[in-house]
């Protein structure tokens, strides 16, 4: 059940939970106490992507965003996080829980897991020389769940206060089932109560984990979030009839879609951004398939207004309501 000292963390999804989004949440159903932005990825020559670093700017955001840093590089971290702290930035987190194998064969994110040396090295200047307030995403693993096992000491040691767990290994990428058992076995190893990170899909999931680990006061939650917006409100006991749910996602897509066409050279991927977004917003609607094929197919801006003007008006699956 939800608590009042419970706190709720939008996850971060590359190419989505960016500000625009994040901001609209807000705006309309809400529900999230903070939130990690994409990661940011770094490069030897010291390039930052403007449009990346950007998106944690402190005056960009309507709640508390951390930033988060993809590298196995102490100077490229270093790097970033400075830049984060000029523009306001007060926490920056390491990905150590990436899935993706291009990522994750390169020994970035949840590819470090196999390397507890290097993840030592790492954090351990990265906590010695940051500007910034450190945080680290992990996965159990990235073949074994006894991998953690071999990190855990390392954040002990190193007193990372902000962990957290995705209770997946990385080789599953978001396939099959959370580990609970396996997240279980960290908790008393670990200094201090981590961050809960893995299928919270609806509010009777929250209630399922929060009473088996009540001592988890951070849950973070991302791709149900996207699929239904008003999942961290109704998690905090808010409730929608159909009526106010479509006028809550009318507008966050309303606000959303200004935003994106209020930008620098927007149109030129103004409906790749759309479209990504609606990857996940389809799954609002009864006939998902149906709403996302014609979503797909709109070639213009026009088109792509014409057909949302139609989805929108699309009947709203009981799955998203309460």
């Amino acid at each position: 059940m939800y608590q009042a000292d419970h706190h709720l963390v939008l996850a971060p999804i590359r190419g989505v939970t960016n500000y625009i989004l994040r901001n609209a949440l807000e705006q309309t159903f809400g529900g999230a106490d903070s939130s990690i932005s994409p990661y940011i990825v770094t490069k030897e020559n010291g390039e930052l992507n403007k449009r990346q670093l950007e998106d944690s700017l402190f005056a960009k955001n309507l709640i508390p965003t951390t930033a988060q840093i993809l590298t196995k590089e102490v100077d490229q971290f270093i790097h970033a996080a400075k830049h984060f702290k000029d523009l306001g930035v007060q926490k920056v987190n390491l990905n150590m829980g990436c899935p993706y194998p291009m990522v994750a064969n390169r020994t970035k994110g949840s590819g470090l897991l196999l390397h507890p040396g290097r993840v030592e090295k790492l954090l351990t200047e990265i906590k010695e020389k940051c500007p910034l307030e450190l945080s680290v995403k992990i996965r159990l693993g990235r073949e074994s769940k006894d991998e953690i096992k071999e990190i855990i000491p390392i954040i002990n040691a190193l007193d990372i206060k902000d962990f957290t767990i995705h209770a997946r290994l990385g080789k599953q990428l978001y396939k099959g089932v959370v580990d609970l058992d396996g997240f279980e076995e960290c908790l008393p190893l670990l200094k201090y109560t981590p961050c809960y990170n893995g299928d919270i899909k609806t509010p009777s999931d929250f209630e399922k984990i929060s009473k088996r680990f009540p001592q988890i006061k951070r849950w973070m939650i991302g791709r149900a979030a996207l699929s239904n917006p008003a999942l961290l409100s109704q998690i905090r006991g808010e409730e929608y009839n159909e009526q106010k749910y479509r006028a809550l996602f009318i507008k966050m897509h309303k606000l959303m879609s200004e935003e994106y066409l209020s930008r620098e050279n927007a149109k030129s991927d103004y409906l790749q951004r759309m479209r990504e977004h609606w990857l996940y917003f389809k799954d609002v609607f009864v006939d998902e398939r149906k709403v996302y094929k014609k979503i797909k197919k709109a070639k213009s801006i026009d088109e792509f207004h014409n057909v949302i003007d139609w989805a929108l008006d699309q009947e709203i699956s009981d799955e998203v309501l309460n």
